[in-house]
């Protein structure tokens, strides 16, 4: 991934943007399957810089915004500082200027307070940024903020006070702009750059005739004039300031010394190249003769003024300029003529409207994207994100887990061992209780054997008695006899004795060389033991210091979560705004009860807003009535179709055109020219499918005539002999025949066939119904093998209920629709409008 990237910003520097963008984007890949974050990051911030050097800013702010969120999460501030720029600097370039203002608001704000360069800068650019988006207050507050900034550090404030002039004089508070604009004065004056004081005096003088102080805004003017030729100004700023000081004396009420002036400028501007300015001096010169009545000098000079236009192509002076010698015309009674030069500036005035309107549009709908690109990228970073940390967690969740079942595993082992130690414990103890219970019958047994030793001796000394008694004679031989017995019994208990002691010591030695055993496993257990119970606490602390982690990783993905959620609510916001001016644009459908017996209109758009729209219009007795399908749903149909239903109104309400065929067509050449379509080879093929009838309420005629979308006419039987129903196709219900009058299969865009569109003509009848719809309702994936519901059953499902009121008939249409589609998604946008004659 390094040496990818090295070669790719070797390649940048050497100006080879498309070879180091091939080697970048390689080197990203790798930096993403290798988990190098700042690898990623510098690939990224090098292909953002690469889209940018090559004047692509919409390629580069997508790359500049996922570093932000990179660094976003590391909290690197002094990065951030750089990439919020660039993508503010992008956006100004696309000039999506809330957003670039917002992105140096963002830089400000993270910038250190020391660093009065960048402040300033930012102030600047954040500022310039508000006033393009037309946010004057907070342009002043910014221009405010960088004033006291330069003030403060000794810095040149110059241009900030131009900055505040420009944007008070936005906000009409030319008091404010006039304060500043003198400071500004005195500021050239005390360094004498004449050049930059006859331009302020140009710009005080501005502020005093837009406060109608028009002799002080005279003097200026003279004065700027003054400094100018010491400073040397060109031909075409002297011109101006003649015509402004012109405007003044005009505004004084005193035209001739007005037309002194405005001729000194006439005079300049014909030496110049200058034909707008020349065109704007003498429509104005036009106009004051016109007040004074003389139409001569009146329509020589606008004359003139058209002459000059023409030459500058500036189309607004000319509409100016159409107008003016419009109202000359009609004074001097040629009427006309004076038709003819007004509807040229009704021409001009509605094309530059429209220009303005599809600038505007094509601005907003740019700014819309942008918005929401960066949004759907970032849900896109934050969902990414939530997956990476669901990732982990559910890792550390399973390592956790295992921890858990090996300190379990341990729990178990130690409560063997103790089991184990208390077992032997008890068993030493049972051996000792069997010792001291062994030593008291031995004793008890000495104890007796002295007792019978005693017993003995006591019936030795009776019978020696008796034998003293009985036989004196013997005593002797009886004492030595009973010595030697005596002797004898004394060696034998010594001898067992002995015996008995050593039989105990040996005995007691086993026991004391067991216990001393037993003594040394327990011991060498019970070291075991601690150990484990050490190894099991640092375990344990582990899956403390891992439990704590989850739970940062729980909070940020709860966190994460409301993020996401906050932008998503503000993208449905938008598209809910959407949604209301879609929904205030299309008519209101009571304006049909007066022309009809009895109508419904089944709207269901797909999403928020809709691709398919409904429009209706009353025009010299003549009911148009429209249902239209446009390329797409959604947002993009929605822009579609707003486009469609202006449109509609241009030609069928302001040219008085009901003709569905000659509606079409020019529809057709208004979407081909609005589009700018080619079509060439793989160019998108925006448009529309339409049906549109013309009702004419005097006569009953209906016309119709079909961009793809038929017409169902449903007649009751016996009312079906009316000829001009033949040849249609046909399908019969109970009390009603359905009639399908065709639609030219071509829609309203460019395409291969281009022919005119063909209008059926029908006299209809009361009791008639007539249905118009989009390909959303057939097309509908459902019933039990899911598949379309086609316009067979659709005709079908009409002729059921062509008996029905049409309130009834829209509240079936729909039970139908959601049997039908059941869990499935609504596939596409869906309009069926009902009528009955």
């Amino acid at each position: 991934a390094v040496i990818l990237y090295q070669k790719a910003y070797n390649l940048f520097k050497l100006d080879s943007a498309e070879k180091a963008l091939t080697y970048a984007n390689e080197s990203l890949k790798f930096a993403l399957r290798i988990n190098n974050e700042e690898a990623e990051i510098s690939n990224l911030i090098l292909i953002a810089d690469i889209y940018t050097k090559d004047s692509k800013p919409e390629e580069a702010i997508p790359y500049y915004l996922r570093v932000a969120n990179i660094l976003e999460s590391q909290n690197d501030t002094d990065r951030l500082l750089n990439i919020y720029s660039a993508i503010a600097d992008n956006y100004f370039q696309v000039s999506a200027y809330e957003k670039s203002g917002e992105y140096y608001q963002k830089a400000y704000i993270i910038t250190n307070t020391a660093d009065y360069e960048n402040r300033a800068r930012l102030l600047e650019k954040t500022g310039i940024s508000a006033f393009n988006d037309a946010n004057y207050d907070s342009a002043i507050t910014c221009f405010s903020k960088l004033l006291t900034l330069e003030q403060q550090t000794g810095k040149n404030d110059i241009k900030s006070l131009y900055l505040l002039v420009r944007t008070y004089n936005k906000l009409n508070q030319y008091q404010k702009a006039l304060t500043n604009n003198q400071i500004l004065f005195y500021r050239f004056e005390k360094q004498n750059d004449l050049l930059k004081m006859s331009t302020i005096k140009n710009n005080i003088a501005f502020n005093y005739t837009h406060l109608k102080d028009y002799e002080k805004a005279a003097e200026s003017y003279i004065e700027s004039i003054q400094y100018g030729e010491q400073a040397g100004i060109s031909k075409s700023d002297f011109a101006l300031l003649k015509t402004n000081i012109g405007i003044c004396y005009q505004n004084l009420k005193n035209p001739n010394e007005a037309i002194n002036y405005f001729q000194q400028a006439l005079n300049i501007l014909k030496k110049t190249d200058f034909f707008s300015e020349k065109a704007r001096v003498e429509n104005i010169l036009a106009l004051i003769y016109f007040d004074k009545k003389d139409l001569y000098n009146a329509g020589f000079f606008s004359r003139q003024s058209i002459e000059s236009a023409l030459l500058s192509r500036d189309k607004q002076q000319l509409a100016t300029c159409y107008n003016t010698y419009s109202k000359i015309l009609k004074e001097g009674n040629d009427h006309i003529k004076a038709l003819d030069y007004y509807e040229k500036y009704l021409g001009l005035r509605d094309s530059l409207l429209l220009e303005k309107k599809l600038e505007e549009k094509e601005l907003v709908s740019k700014k819309y994207q942008l918005e929401k690109s960066e949004k759907e990228l970032k849900l896109k970073l934050k969902e990414e994100e939530m997956k990476e940390l669901a990732i982990k967690q559910l890792t550390l969740q399973l390592e956790k887990e295992a921890q858990e079942k090996e300190l379990l595993i341990s729990e178990k082992e130690v409560e063997q061992l103790e089991k184990e130690r208390l077992r032997q414990s008890l068993e030493i103890s049972k051996q000792r209780y069997e010792a001291a219970q062994q030593e008291r019958e031995k004793k008890i047994l000495e104890q007796d054997n002295r007792i019978k030793d005693f017993q003995l001796e006591q019936e030795a000394r009776k019978q020696k008695e008796q034998e003293r008694e009985i036989e004196l004679l013997e005593h002797q031989k009886q004492l030595d006899q009973l010595k030697i017995e005596r002797q004898a019994t004394a060696k034998k208990t010594m001898i067992w004795m002995i015996i008995f002691v050593v039989v105990i010591t040996a005995v007691i030695l086993v026991s004391l060389i067991s216990a001393r055993k037993r003594n040394l496993l327990l011991a060498k257990q019970k070291l075991e033991i601690e150990e484990k119970n050490i190894d099991l606490e640092q375990k344990h602390e582990e899956i403390i210091t891992q439990r704590d982690e989850i739970e940062l990783q729980r909070d940020r993905l709860f966190e994460q979560k409301e993020e996401i959620q906050h932008i998503n609510s503000e993208v449905t916001k938008s598209i809910e705004y959407a949604r209301r001016i879609q929904s205030s644009a299309l008519p209101d459908q009571s304006f049909l009860e007066k022309y009809v017996t009895d109508h419904f209109v089944f709207f269901k758009p797909r999403d928020i807003v809709s691709g398919d729209f409904y429009w209706f219009a009353n025009v010299e007795n003549n009911t148009v009535i429209v249902v239209a399908d446009c390329t797409g749903h959604g947002v993009p149909g929605a822009f579609m179709s707003m486009l469609g239903m202006s449109l509609l109104k241009e030609i069928i309400v302001k040219e008085y055109i009901t003709h569905p065929g000659v509606i079409l067509r020019k529809m057709r050449k208004e979407i081909i020219n609005t589009l700018n379509q080619k079509g060439v080879s793989g160019e998108q093929s925006d448009g529309m499918d339409m049906a549109l009838i013309s009702l004419n309420h005097e006569t009953n005629i209906m016309q119709f005539a079909g961009a793809y979308n038929p017409l169902y006419i449903l007649r009751e039987k016996e009312l079906c002999n009316n000829k001009n129903l033949k040849g249609f196709k046909t399908l019969e219900g109970d009390g009603h025949i359905l009639h399908e009058i065709y639609a030219d299969k071509m829609p309203i865009a460019i395409y291969d066939r281009m022919d005119k569109f063909f209008t059926h003509e029908i006299e209809l009848l009361n009791g008639d119904l007539l249905y118009m719809f989009s390909d959303g309702y057939a097309d509908q994936f459902g019933g039990p093998q899911g598949k379309k519901f086609k316009y067979i059953q659709f005709k079908r499902l009409i002729l059921e209920n062509a008996n029905k009121p049409m309130t009834k008939q829209k509240e079936s249409l729909n039970k139908t629709f959601e049997e039908w589609k059941g869990d499935l998604d609504q596939i596409d946008d869906i309009i069926v409008l009902g009528l009955k004659i």
